[in-house]
């Protein structure tokens, strides 16, 4: 009997003190950008694409949420999405991407933000991405910053593609 209540009570304080406070999410901010695909590209590269100066519009929203900066911890990716702008496209053909944050004042400077390893075969018209897990305070505080897309496909374009970016940013 005496056994048992310790074992009760050395699990109780094992799941109470393992508990960890939640950090909450203070906002979201909802950011797109495109870039175009080109037909003909080969299955044997990882093809590189370059957004040139994308706002965040970091000290907008901070200010607009009446966020100090100073108190910000944390910034992660939230959601990404890449869709066809103009035509309805299966991203099918394509078999894993990737894209980077890259810093403007530091262009060695790179963080991962989105990424998909395993496109799966059915993919629709729009190819949802997983978010990675890298801290970008460093880069969001950024008025502008680069996007790199790393495409590998599975099959060649057909046609040229208007390729939108929906993508986003967590401030903890």
């Amino acid at each position: 009997m005496l056994a048992r209540n310790i074992g009760v009570i050395l699990f109780g304080l094992l799941l109470f003190t393992s508990c960890e406070k939640e950090t909450l999410v203070r906002y979201e901010v909802a950011l797109d950008a495109e870039f175009d695909i080109p037909t003909g590209l080969n299955t044997v590269e990882t093809h590189y694409f370059i957004i040139r100066n994308v706002p965040t519009f970091y000290l907008q929203n901070a200010a607009l949420k009446g966020v100090d900066t100073s108190s910000i911890v944390n910034i992660s990716a939230s959601r990404g999405l890449i869709r066809s702008k103009f035509q309805d496209v299966d991203f099918d053909f394509i078999s894993r991407i990737s894209i980077y944050a890259v810093s403007k004042k530091d262009a060695n400077k790179k963080r991962e933000m989105y990424y998909l390893d395993f496109v799966p075969v059915n993919t629709d018209t729009q190819l949802r991405m997983l978010s990675s897990t890298t801290q970008l305070k460093d880069m969001m505080n950024e008025e502008f910053i680069d996007l790199e897309v790393r495409i590998n496909l599975r099959s060649f374009t057909t046609s040229n593609i208007r390729a939108k970016i929906e993508f986003g940013y967590a401030v903890f």
